[in-house]
């Protein structure tokens, strides 16, 4: 790959990373402007590993199809490549893939995958196959994009918080003296006092 090949390719990384980051506050805010501009405000740069795998764990649902999909598309890339990484780079996905099945059951989830692998082994030199070992960046890159613009759950846990009320809603900062909070049905941006936030329960993912 010549220096001009690799910039393009930063720039198109770099790009794709802002536009991830864009999609995510959106979906989050359910597509309100404001609420998107509020939780903006939250972010930080260290924040973007866990805003970045807590988008495919955050919604069970999204995880179970993620799995069934990168799980066979990341084997059958790294027997294509054969790259001295292609261990590792399965390692990951089939790491997740049996926590996922240990968390929720889903006994279906492997059982898929190992359809779906099945499937491009067997269709793995028709000329569709071929493109896509080619082109395996931008499918994970498209994909990835495509989960930011939908998944409207927050890359942090759900809380039951107690105030004067109770309310279920996603702690986004925690700062000395408040905390900003996004209501979990209404996505309405709260400020709160810590002095007056007398419990929070964590609420598992069902």
């Amino acid at each position: 790959m010549t220096t001009e090949e690799k910039s393009h390719v930063a720039s198109a990384v770099t790009v794709a990373a802002v536009l991830f980051v864009l999609l995510r506050l959106l979906a989050v805010a359910h597509y309100d402007w404001h609420v998107a501009f509020a939780l903006l405000h939250t972010l930080d740069l260290e924040d973007a590993p866990g805003l970045f795998l807590g988008t495919f764990m955050a919604d069970s649902r999204i995880s179970s199809a993620l799995l069934v999909l990168m799980v066979p598309l990341t084997i059958f890339y790294a027997a294509g490549t054969r790259s001295r990484t292609a261990p590792l780079a399965v390692a990951v996905p089939v790491a997740f893939l049996v926590a996922h099945v240990l968390t929720y059951h889903r006994w279906w989830v492997p059982v898929a995958a190992v359809l779906l692998t099945a499937g491009l082994v067997v269709v793995r030199r028709r000329p569709a196959s071929v493109f896509l070992l080619r082109r395996f960046g931008w499918v994970v890159g498209a994909v990835a994009l495509v989960v930011a613009a939908v998944v409207a759950t927050p890359w942090v846990p759900r809380e039951r918080i107690e105030t004067g009320t109770t309310f279920e809603g996603y702690v986004m900062e925690t700062a000395p003296g408040f905390l900003k909070v996004l209501g979990a049905q209404e996505r309405e941006f709260r400020i709160l006092r810590a002095e007056d936030v007398r419990s929070r329960v964590e609420l598992a993912d069902h």
